[in-house]
């Protein structure tokens, strides 16, 4: 995992569950494999907290 990998993947962390699409964009930025499965996990578990609070 790259430098930037881990930088997107640090911002994703800071994005709010009401925003976890934004995460879409940063996924198509990944460089690695390995970084866009632990930011499609990070929008999972977003997406699944928002829908809790439904």
């Amino acid at each position: 995992m790259t430098d930037f990998d881990k930088a997107l993947i640090e911002k994703a962390n800071r994005i709010t569950r009401r925003d976890y699409r934004d995460i879409d964009t940063l996924i198509k930025y990944a460089d690695t494999e390995e970084a866009r499965l632990r930011l499609l996990d990070i929008r999972w578990l977003l997406c699944d907290l928002l829908q809790g609070t439904l």
